[in-house]
């Protein structure tokens, strides 16, 4: 997944149709995965009637697949967009959005590595980074902004970088999203808005 997010952000500036073509085959390979872990949880479920934590995480990790299904697509996403760019390339904003995706890339790898350990602190600190991530992408807005207002010819394709922006924004949402699980899975718990709260404002 990691690997996709950062070719689809590539993809915004490299005329690779290669490139292109392996965020798409990613996408397949991701879409199976789903499916797969879908089948294997459904038949846990059905035959060895899982208790307790294993109940919490087979059931859980039809929300993980999916939030991982979902950020693929939004990769892809950004790929197609790509393709209608032509040769628009706003500096200040590419370098702002690859701040941020290097943030999103951050947190999707530390929720994957708290799945596999089942370390609710690690999930923890997997959502303190989203406010970042929301002050780059308003960033990246604002500067957006500004760019079509001096230059209604670029309107277009601007937009074009809106939406991908918007799309590693919801990306880092589904990294939070996969931290809550974790948390959920590990502590019988559900991170509730005093968590959430207290994550983010914990600056350790």
């Amino acid at each position: 997944m990691k690997e996709m997010i950062s070719a689809s952000v590539k993809s915004l500036t490299a005329k690779d149709d290669a490139l292109k073509e392996h965020v798409r085959e990613l996408d397949r390979q991701v879409n199976a995965l789903d499916r797969s872990i879908n089948e294997q949880a459904t038949m846990m479920l059905a035959l060895r009637a899982p208790m307790g934590d294993d109940l919490r995480f087979v059931t859980s990790a039809l929300g993980i697949a999916s939030d991982l299904e979902r950020a693929g697509d939004l990769a892809k996403n950004t790929t197609k967009r790509s393709l209608k760019l032509g040769d628009y390339t706003p500096t200040l904003v590419i370098e702002s959005l690859n701040k941020m995706v290097s943030i999103v890339l951050y947190m999707l790898g530390e929720a994957l590595t708290a799945i596999e350990l089942r370390n609710p602190e690690q999930a923890i600190e997997v959502w303190k980074r989203d406010k970042q991530v929301d002050d780059h992408y308003h960033e990246i807005l604002r500067a957006l902004q500004e760019e079509m207002q001096k230059n209604p010819g670029a309107i277009e394709s601007a937009t074009h970088f809106v939406f991908a922006a918007k799309n590693f924004e919801r990306i880092a949402d589904y990294a939070t999203s996969l931290a809550r699980t974790v948390y959920y899975v590990t502590t019988g718990k559900q991170a509730g808005k005093e968590v959430l709260k207290a994550a983010k404002e914990d600056p350790h």
